[in-house]
């Protein structure tokens, strides 16, 4: 049997372990005294909590000027690859030595885009009494579906099919419609990433940052996404994330991630000796 031909649960496992020992900060504690009905009211509530930050970040991901940005540069990005799919795709489709590794990890994300991560992280940190560990799976559950619902409302927008339409498994036909316009592979992972970074900082988005980019390559490489797909994916995890992060109001996230997205930016109308003009601050 081929070494590569792994069962796609020791991928998971391999990056759901490295998460955890990140995670680990030294203030968590064993929670004692934890009844099933305490565990039940915990996860009811939390759960329509998260779904209520998943509504909320909907909207809330359009409000803030710094991702009003991000969504511009998304949009400009998706139109500069659309334009430039089909170049870009004959040259991605060459064989690669590395081919199965990368379609084990590519095939892998299917998993991540279940609620079953989420839920394991929830539920150490309900037994370790770890409000931090939580307040991260409820915001983790938030973004995924946020991300998976707006993937699958705007693939039915028709902007283009996939490059190669045969052998399309299960996973690639259903809940989605027929534009492979964003890919609904990459989410899982990207959305961990940008979570991963933003409570535990930059060694704890590696591992799922580095399978996303391999996930990227893999569907292109393979046919079954444009370059445009897979970067629209990111940007979507990417408002969705910081959708949830203003709905919820989580304040005490990972420096790093304070560093590279919580600055005071803003664009502002201007006239001066009555020429027309923007002015846009920034700062740290």
């Amino acid at each position: 049997m081929d070494k590569l031909r792994i069962t796609p649960y020791l991928l998971c496992l391999l990056l759901f372990t490295s998460m955890v020992s990140v995670a680990q900060e030294g203030n968590v504690k064993k929670k004692a005294d934890l009844t099933l009905t305490d565990l039940e009211f915990n996860v009811k509530d939390d759960f329509f909590k998260s779904m209520e930050w998943a509504y909320k970040g909907s909207y809330m991901q359009f409000q803030q000027t710094q991702n009003l940005v991000f969504a511009g540069l998304a949009v400009l990005s998706s139109l500069y690859f659309i334009k430039n799919d089909e170049r870009i795709s004959k040259q991605s489709i060459a064989k690669h030595k590395n081919e199965k590794l990368f379609r084990l990890v590519s095939d892998s994300s299917i998993f991540f885009n279940t609620p079953i991560m989420p839920m394991i992280f929830y539920a150490m940190g309900v037994t370790r009494n770890d409000r931090k560990m939580v307040r991260f799976s409820q915001e983790y559950l938030a973004t995924l579906t946020l991300t998976l619902i707006e993937t699958a409302a705007i693939s039915a927008i028709p902007v283009h099919q996939r490059p190669d339409q045969n052998d399309l498994s299960f996973w690639e036909k259903a809940f989605r419609g027929q534009s492979s316009f964003p890919s609904g592979h990459v989410v899982g992972y990207s959305v961990l990433s940008f979570k991963a970074l933003q409570f535990y900082g930059g060694y704890a988005a590696i591992l799922p940052l580095a399978f996303a980019v391999v996930t990227a390559y893999e569907r292109v490489h393979s046919e079954k996404h444009y370059l445009s797909d897979v970067v629209a994916s990111g940007f979507i995890s990417l408002l969705a994330s910081e959708g949830v992060r203003f709905a919820a109001g989580y304040k005490n996230n990972h420096p790093l991630y304070q560093w590279i997205f919580n600055h005071n930016f803003s664009i502002e109308y201007i006239r001066k000796d009555k020429v027309p003009g923007l002015l846009a601050s920034f700062t740290f």
